[in-house]
């Protein structure tokens, strides 16, 4: 980030300040990276549009939603890349809570199968 977007991200989440960039911030960030094999542009924008994915912990809050999300609606790593960029406070919402009664709704709702609630979802993450 550049120090213009370092202080923008500060001001909106001041909490930012309270966490260890090596201990906590760097290492779920290169896991998220990794994980959905994202290049820089998507990184940031993933953290620029949800602040608090810098507070988050890759094995207990992003991972796990993740796994659940693309096990739920058997994305391949693309179409789970293309959700998770498309719409990133996917990232902080909860599976069970949030992500499993959304998407079992719209799918009834509409009387979607799986594999048509998939393609909604991939071409327009917005709807979760």
């Amino acid at each position: 980030l550049s120090d213009e977007q370092l202080k923008k991200v500060v001001i909106k989440m001041p909490t930012v300040l309270s966490l260890s960039f090596k201990s906590n911030i760097l290492p779920s960030l290169a896991a998220l990276q990794g994980r959905l094999s994202l290049s820089e542009a998507q990184l940031k924008k993933i953290v620029n549009g949800l602040l608090s994915v810098l507070g988050l912990s890759f094995d207990r809050n992003i991972g796990p939603s993740l796994v659940a999300l693309q096990e739920r609606l058997s994305l391949n790593e693309v179409q789970l890349r293309k959700v998770v960029v498309g719409i990133p406070s996917v990232l902080g919402l909860s599976f069970e809570s949030n992500l499993a009664p959304s998407l079992a709704a719209l799918q009834e709702r509409l009387s979607l199968s799986d594999e048509q609630l998939r393609k909604v979802v991939v071409a327009l993450p917005s709807v979760l």
